[in-house]
């Protein structure tokens, strides 16, 4: 199987993974929306904003480094699985030694109690076999999804059945407690290795990992430095509603595009030393990431109101118009994150964490600066600057590996062109004919931008694809991914 068709193949495996996981998490917001109050999901706020913090610290990139290693031996999975857990362990006993202090300077009392028993989710994770790591480099995601069905259908029961007898943000912290539990337990069940506590390889190890953590500390610091400053000039409420208005902005990222992305990361590393291959590769991966984001990113922005208040509930209508400028943050978060992924497979980690103190170091100088600062002006601040730090991080991977971002950029206009066109006739339809009911609305809208937008891609791609390789490739996929599901529809 070429490496394409296995890209393809595990992309859609983590689709679906994914896909499954945040639908259920979709719904357990939906309910919770609807029983919680915004100070709650302020506590959950500040409990993931922490808890974030000393997860980065603890994150040595493990993972990363047995994805690029041309060869992976016992001794490599045992070192990255007892590094894992020993600094996760020691993370874990750090956040429940510091949690009144944090509370104390947050001023939320109840914070101690949350952050000590959501911290423990750090070490139960951490326990998981580390075959898993394995699995990512092999493109072998069949396991994990079944795996991954498991743990959030359980994980969910458990939200919604505790929110329904107690209504606090306690439910969500149990349901990570449980998802945290399911995980490692069945990833012994997947398959029979069995980890052992040794540091052999620690020495390679922490020279690849040192700088994936010093660029951690820096990058939670520039995707949480907004939360932070509303943390502290606003009420918990209001940080509940910016949280979670920018939690769904995200939703799509975290839950599907990102993690269906990783592949790219493991085929991008297998041509890091031919640099034709590796430009051609990481143009087409930017490509593919464009076109799915880029009519996401028009209907958020466009529906921004609906969308909350189909989605959230009228009870937060006051945070609605914060989803347009998280639209513009959704967009820059998901090609940031790829960007960087391409820069780790080719092993300029300390290039990339660089370029983070940097751009870091300008955005927080620059929110710190706002004057008479809303939640509205904050968001916006956010998304622009998102955008700014996207395209310099493009510009010094262009420089590195050549990728021709002059030609990337040009073949993304026959997907911006479409999109636009399909808002355009989305809305002016809507306009006149759609009903006033907002989930009647919200659905019509969505099923004609959505057709709308298949036939004008496809007709595009389609009279393109004889002269442009990177549509050509889009072409071959889709057929290919359609036929599939009418061979499986038809058995």
């Amino acid at each position: 199987m070429s490496t394409s068709s296995r890209v393809f193949k595990s992309s859609s495996f983590l689709l679906a993974i994914q896909l499954f996981q945040r639908s259920l998490g979709l719904i357990s917001t939906l309910i919770l929306a609807r029983l919680l109050v915004p100070e709650d999901f302020g506590i959950v706020a500040m409990v993931a904003i922490a808890l974030q913090f000393f997860e980065t610290l603890a994150d040595a990139g493990n993972k990363h480094y047995i994805i690029q290693k041309s060869e992976v031996t016992d001794q490599d999975l045992n070192t990255a699985w007892t590094m894992n857990l020993a600094i996760k362990t020691v993370m874990a006993t750090l956040i429940i030694v510091v949690a009144p202090l944090i509370s104390e300077y947050l001023g939320a009392p109840e914070l101690t109690m949350a952050l000590s028993i959501a911290a423990l989710a750090m070490p139960l994770g951490a326990l998981r076999n580390p075959i898993l790591m394995l699995m990512a480099r092999e493109l072998n995601y069949r396991p994990v999804f079944v795996l991954s069905i498991w743990q959030k259908a359980l994980s969910f029961i458990v939200v919604v059945v505790f929110a329904l007898i107690h209504p606090s943000y306690w439910a969500i912290i149990a349901g990570d407690l449980v998802a945290a539990i399911v995980m490692t337990i069945g990833s012994y069940f997947i398959h029979a290795y069995k980890p052992a506590l040794t540091l052999q390889k620690i020495g390679a190890q922490w020279h690849f990992s040192k700088w994936l953590i010093l660029r951690g500390v820096v990058g939670f610091t520039r995707s949480q430095i907004d939360n932070l400053i509303v943390s502290k000039l606003f009420g918990t409420g209001q940080l509940g509603g910016y949280h979670l208005i920018r939690e769904l902005a995200t939703f799509p990222a975290l839950s599907v595009i990102i993690p269906g992305s990783e592949p790219l990361q493991a085929a991008i590393a297998e041509r890091k030393n031919h640099s034709e291959e590796l430009a051609h590769r990481i143009r087409l991966s930017l490509f593919m990431m464009v076109t799915l984001l880029t009519p996401l990113t028009i209907f958020m922005a466009a529906y921004s109101e609906q969308i909350v208040d189909v989605v959230l509930g009228p009870q937060w209508g006051d945070f609605e118009e914060l989803l347009r400028p998280f639209a513009l943050f959704f967009f820059t978060f998901c090609l940031f994150a790829l960007v960087s992924d391409a820069f780790v497979a080719t092993g300029q980690v300390r290039a990339l964490f660089i370029f983070d103190l940097v751009s870091t170091t300008i955005i927080v100088g620059l929110l710190l600066s706002l004057e008479d600062i809303t939640l509205y002006t904050m968001a916006w601040a956010r998304g622009w600057l998102a955008v700014m730090t996207t395209l310099a991080l493009l510009l010094i991977l262009q420089s590195r590996t050549r990728f021709n971002l002059s030609r990337l950029c040009a073949i993304s206009s026959l997907i911006f062109a479409p999109c636009l066109v399909a808002w355009w006739v989305t809305e002016l339809v809507r306009q006149l004919f759609f009903p006033e009911s907002s989930v009647v609305s919200l659905l019509l809208t969505g099923l004609l931008f959505s057709g709308m937008l298949v036939t004008l891609l496809m007709t595009v791609v389609g009279a393109s694809r004889n002269r442009i390789e990177e549509t050509a490739h889009l072409w071959d996929q889709t057929t290919r991914l359609l036929k599939t599901l009418d061979e499986r529809i038809n058995r």
